[in-house]
């Protein structure tokens, strides 16, 4: 409780008439001081109660802002024993559209999406990147390759096709190797990788010339699309294959980007001697297409 002191009352009239504005001015300069101490205590409180008030505010605000920003984040996996969602998210709407003159696949609602660049990596955030929509498809021609008799001194060729599409933006590579040397069928006698010319042999992942009659054995050519024409620079260029197990598979094509019905010829030729054994030689070949995501 704040208490206010009471103005001089009339007890100055008592005094003798000589004195009065004496007495008066007395009078007038005590209600003045009263006045003033009145106003000085008043705006004193005031500024009081406005400091205790922005402190109550200031304190009803701190503790708004606490619940309003620290509120828990809850996340977690999607699964079940048969599926897995490993990167949840809530759209509006989303999936295929199609008409007779286009087709839309859509995501709506996703937060974040979309490409960002920087100075060293570029994120492709969203599931329209994810998803692709040219698939990844490998195809090889023919998968049965028979060269029927074989004549001495006499090349023999056969080929085939592998043709690759893929939408990925990182591309794709095609990769070789052979299980074995062709070989006898229950025997042990071989026709050997080749070499190619003597002057400059070719080796698992270098390709050079071979056109030399006298240089035997069994290797490889590739031209076409996405295949390194450096290496392979025309048809007269020849590799061995890697062998399984032993070495590791020689790349025979490849791609940085998106590609469609992208396609490569093989040739594959066999140069024997009249002292190669008779019988009936076979290996298996194997090509290897990996998708880069």
């Amino acid at each position: 409780m704040f208490g206010f002191p009471q103005s001089p009352q009339a007890p100055f009239t008592t005094i003798s008439p000589g004195r009065t504005m004496s007495v008066q001015t007395t009078s007038k300069t005590v209600n003045q001081r009263s006045h003033n101490a009145q106003s000085h205590l008043s705006n004193h409180l005031i500024t009081t109660l406005c400091t205790i008030s922005s402190l109550i505010l200031y304190v009803i605000a701190s503790i708004v802002l606490t619940f309003s920003f620290h509120y828990p984040v809850y996340a977690d996996n999607l699964f079940s024993p048969s599926f897995e969602i490993d990167m949840g998210t809530v759209n509006i709407t989303g999936g295929s559209k199609t008409s007779t003159t286009y087709r839309l696949s859509d995501t709506v609602g996703q937060t974040a999406q979309g490409q960002f660049n920087s100075a060293g990596y570029i994120v492709k955030a969203g599931f329209q990147y994810v998803r692709e929509l040219t698939p990844f498809t490998f195809t090889v021609s023919n998968l049965d390759l028979n060269y029927g008799s074989l004549v001495p001194g006499t090349p023999s060729l056969l080929t085939n096709i592998l043709t690759v599409t893929t939408g990925s933006a990182y591309g794709y590579t095609v990769k070789t190797l052979e299980d074995h040397p062709l070989r006898i069928l229950n025997g042990s006698p071989t026709i050997a990788d080749t070499s190619c010319n003597l002057a400059s042999t070719c080796t698992q992942t270098d390709a050079t010339v071979w056109d030399d009659d006298a240089r035997y054995g069994f290797g490889y050519n590739i031209q076409g699309t996405d295949v390194d024409i450096a290496d392979f620079v025309d048809n007269t260029y020849f590799r061995p294959f890697p062998i399984q197990d032993i070495d590791p598979p020689a790349t025979v094509m490849s791609r940085s980007g998106i590609a469609t019905a992208s396609a490569a010829t093989v040739t594959y030729k066999i140069y024997i001697a009249g002292s190669q054994a008779a019988g009936t030689y076979q290996n298996n070949i194997q090509y290897i297409a990996i998708p880069s995501f």
